[in-house]
This record gives C-alpha cells, sequence and structure tokens, in this order.
C-alpha cells in the first residue's frame, strides 16, 4: 500500500506540470521604410517551449491588407515552426501598425497579438489643385446663364483622373480632359443659371485618384432676383 501511494506521488507532478508554451523570437515584424505598392513578405518564428504538445489554434490578421497562414497547426516540445504571411502596402503611407492575433493551447498566453510595422513612402502620386475654390456670384437675375473657367492643376506626377462630379441642378461643368499629366492643368467651364430668387449657396465637388485628397470642392455664392 505504501509502495502504491509513493508512486502516485512521484507520477502526481510530471501529470500537473506539463503544459505547452509558444516562445517567439520576436513578436514585432518590422519591414523599414518601403514604396507604397510593395508586398513585404513577413515571417514569425517561434518554438514549443513546453514539454506538452502545442496546438495553434487561430491566426487572425488585423485587416485583409496583411495574410498569415501555418504549415500545420500541431508542434512537440522542442519544436520550431514559422507564421509567415504578406503584407499589401497599396494605399497606405507613413507609420503603420498591423496586428495578427494568434490563439493557442498555452494557458499562460493564450492570445498573442504579433505586430507588423514600418513606414510606407509615396513616391508616385496625383495631387489636385482648383482654383479659384470660391466664387462669389454677386446679385444675378432668374433664368440668366454666368460663366466662370476653373483651372484643374495636377501637382503630382501620376496622371489625375477626374472620377465624379457632384453639383446643384443649377450649376454644369465642361471639362476640356479626364485625365490631366502631371505637373500639367486643364479648364474647366462653371455655368451657373439660377432657376428662382434668394441667396444661392452650395458646393461643387469634384472626385479625382488623388488618395491624399480625393475630392476638390468649389463654394458658390449668389443672391438672385
Amino acid at each position: 500500500m505504501k509502495k502504491r501511494m509513493a508512486l502516485i506521488f512521484i507520477l502526481l507532478p510530471a501529470i500537473t506540470f506539463a503544459k505547452a508554451e509558444i516562445k517567439f523570437k520576436s513578436t514585432t515584424f518590422d519591414f523599414g521604410e518601403v514604396s507604397s505598392g510593395k508586398t513585404i513578405d513577413i515571417a514569425f518564428e517561434f518554438e514549443n517551449a513546453g514539454n506538452d504538445v502545442l496546438l495553434i489554434r487561430n491566426i487572425i490578421p488585423a485587416c485583409g491588407c496583411t495574410t498569415a497562414e501555418l504549415e500545420k497547426k500541431e508542434y512537440q516540445p522542442g519544436e520550431k515552426g514559422v507564421i509567415s504571411g504578406k503584407f499589401n502596402t497599396s494605399g497606405y503611407r507613413g507609420k503603420i501598425v498591423k496586428t495578427i492575433t494568434v490563439t493557442s493551447n498555452d494557458n499562460s498566453a493564450p492570445e498573442i497579438r504579433l505586430a507588423v510595422r514600418g513606414t510606407i513612402v509615396v513616391k508616385d502620386f496625383a495631387q489636385a489643385d482648383i482654383k479659384p475654390d470660391h466664387i462669389p456670384f454677386g446679385a444675378v437675375r432668374v433664368g440668366k446663364a454666368y460663366v466662370r473657367k476653373l483651372h484643374l492643376s495636377n501637382l503630382g506626377n501620376l496622371d489625375l483622373r477626374i472620377l465624379e462630379v457632384s453639383c446643384s441642378p443649377e450649376v454644369s461643368l465642361a471639362f476640356k480632359a479626364n485625365s490631366v499629366p502631371g505637373k500639367n492643368s486643364t479648364e474647366i467651364t462653371l455655368t451657373f443659371t439660377p432657376f428662382s430668387e434668394g441667396i444661392f449657396n452650395s458646393m461643387v465637388k469634384i472626385r479625382t485618384n488623388d488618395y491624399r485628397s480625393p475630392y476638390a470642392f468649389v463654394r458658390l455664392e449668389a443672391q438672385a432676383d
């Protein structure tokens, strides 16, 4: 009886302290500085530092711009693995941080967040600049057409494309071109025809492929009699 109790006493600690432990070489992947549009290969190395089988339950990137995958889900004690993936920098600029959440059967750290960070530089872009951005027509007559010229410049080095125009029914725009090469400009003819008496206050909105400021605005004011 005493021998049996001693055997139980010896085996119990081994059962109690058997645990998986996920240990990353680094929980941060810094890709430095890259140009916008580049796809970055990312990798997080880890090891099962415990004495039980490590089960990685899930890998969840924070957004669709980041992918992450794993060769398998179970790792023996001492076995190493890599969480690999890609980060698409298109549409981003400046300093960014994206996360990947890893869940496992490591009871001391069941959820770990990995960070992908770096700086994205935009070297090629379109940049819209419209002048004037405010037209005070002053006193106008109902039914009469009033014409003004606008100048849309592209201060960037990629073609500036006009994607959409929004304005009130009293206003119409005529473009010489729907695309403006880098460091060039185009003329826009704006025609305003008031329909009724009273104060007119409206905004013309032009959407372009300028990703930093996609909308160019022109404010119109008039007093119709």
